[in-house]
């Protein structure tokens, strides 16, 4: 049974990882933006690596200065960011971070403390046999993250979501997600398509969790689209449904139910990166934050990631 639905979602406080690249760097234009339309506090994130390395002889390779010389750079090159972006949204509250660990810890210990609704991480797009063996960024932070994701690929230019599809394909936080999806709708004045999709053992409980949904639709928004299919194949006919509804945004449930497939199998994360080119909003429960770990395991295969 879904839980009575209350109008209460906002996106109060974003924060975007950087390490000064091309990916990077549009999910910071896209996170700027997104910040202006909700008058969110932006924190412009850089994690600085404080590792050490040895040659043979155990002379230090790396050493403490020239980490300390890459946190300054780090330092100097977020100011000149927070510079550009107060130039094109004067309004915009923006603080920069610098922590010296490890990605998943630095970024949940910021998390808790600034009380962040969603980080937003670029992403290169289709994986390559490296990033599938050796991991990525962005694949770290969507399965480590104590909140919710949101993955902008590199080639995606549009800032805005006019266009958001919003699948029903599992039951957990189903009212959550769709008054988060109306909240970003009316930032943006967008319209929601929403898509039930199950397998056919599944039709009974998601569809009737659909049509509550879409009942929701009905008495809070002007427009929406409403479409049931049954599939075997989620991930590849949400990417499709999104290609033919022409969508800018996919905001999906952070649960992955094919993640006990194999190494060289692709699960429903790296799927959707891999067959969708629009940003994708992984949706996770505020209250359900620290339920995961801090090395970024939290439950997931961390041995099948997905582009970063």
């Amino acid at each position: 049974m879904l839980k009575k639905f209350i109008m209460h979602s906002s996106i109060n406080t974003i924060l975007v990882t950087t390490d000064f690249s091309g990916k990077s760097g549009n999910a910071v234009t896209m996170a700027s933006h997104m910040a202006a339309r909700h008058g969110a506090h932006l924190i412009l994130f850089h994690t600085v690596n404080n590792y050490f390395m040895t040659d043979r002889t155990g002379k230090q390779v790396i050493s403490s200065e020239t980490v300390q010389d890459h946190y300054l750079r780090a330092e100097q090159s977020l100011k000149e960011l927070k510079n550009s972006l107060r130039a094109q949204h004067p309004q915009l509250s923006i603080e920069t971070l610098i922590k010296n660990d490890t990605l998943i810890a630095g970024l949940n210990e910021i998390i808790g403390l600034r009380d962040v609704d969603v980080v937003i991480s670029g992403t290169s797009g289709t994986q390559k046999l490296k990033q599938l063996i050796l991991g990525s960024m962005s694949y770290e932070i969507l399965t480590g993250a104590h909140c919710s994701v949101m993955l902008v690929p590199e080639t995606w230019h549009k800032y805005t979501f006019e266009n958001i599809l919003v699948p029903v394909r599992i039951l957990d936080n189903l009212t959550e997600k769709l008054d988060l999806s109306m909240a970003i709708a009316r930032k943006n004045r967008g319209i929601i398509s929403l898509l039930g999709i199950c397998v056919e053992h599944d039709i009974p409980e998601i569809k009737s969790a659909y049509l509550e949904l879409q009942k929701t639709l009905a008495e809070n928004t002007r427009q929406y689209h409403a479409e049931f299919m049954i599939t075997r194949d989620k991930a590849i006919r949400i990417s499709e449904f999104s290609r033919d509804d022409q969508a800018d945004l996919i905001i999906l449930n952070d649960k992955d139910e094919d993640s006990w497939k194999s190494f060289f199998s692709e699960n429903f994360f790296k799927q959707m990166v891999n067959n969708t080119d629009v940003p994708l909003f992984f949706f996770r429960n505020k209250n359900n934050r620290n339920t995961g770990t801090a090395d970024g395991t939290s439950g997931f295969d961390i041995t099948l990631p997905i582009p970063g």
